[in-house]
């Protein structure tokens, strides 16, 4: 990552670019980390993968709260961008923000 480029920005490059890009999903922070290293420019955080690392059905029986959780401790793992699947928002816009 280039010194003072946010994450947002990169997922916007990555976005606006002419180049084919891809994610590689993750669950949990260390997974995270070996998506990184394995030298993917982002992340792709799914509903399935992350509530089955809680041990629940993809149903949102993950709180969101438990996804923030999840998702705080991929963020710190790495520098790359990470796209949530944000399911069905988690009863709200305000969720999905805060996601």
């Amino acid at each position: 990552m280039q010194i003072g480029k946010t994450k947002c920005r990169q997922l916007k490059n990555l976005l606006e670019s002419n180049q084919l890009e891809f994610l590689l999903e993750a669950h949990n922070g260390i997974s995270a980390k070996l998506v990184e290293d394995a030298g993917f420019k982002g992340i792709w955080a799914s509903g399935l993968s992350i509530s089955a690392q809680w041990g629940v059905r993809d149903s949102n029986e993950a709180s969101w709260t438990q996804v923030i959780e999840t998702v705080e401790f991929m963020s710190d793992a790495t520098t790359i961008p990470i796209l949530l699947d944000g399911d069905t928002g988690y009863g709200n816009f305000n969720n999905v923000q805060r996601l």
